[in-house]
């Protein structure tokens, strides 16, 4: 049972890393595309109004809520800009 312990642990924390890592590179890609367009309330919490509507971003995550419903990917998120502006 000793292993496993170890085992779950070690995959715990690679996990952890990965994450930390990802949120990291994604938020440096984030701010090296920025348009200049976005509210920056907080280094993690973007918006934008976009035909009058609020659009919230969470360039570390790729996460974005419009119209009230949370979603994933920047392709989206661009598309809704897009067609919209």
């Amino acid at each position: 049972m000793g292993d496993d312990d170890g085992f779950w642990k070690s995959l715990s924390e690679h996990k952890k890393e990965k994450f930390d890592a990802d949120r990291k590179r994604f938020l440096e890609q984030a701010i090296a595309t920025d348009d200049g367009n976005w509210t920056k309330h907080t280094q993690w919490h973007w918006s934008r109004i976009i035909d009058g509507k609020r659009l919230d971003y969470w360039p570390s995550r790729k996460k974005f809520q419009w119209q009230g419903k949370v979603m994933r990917g920047l392709g989206a998120m661009h598309n809704i800009i897009k067609e919209n502006t």
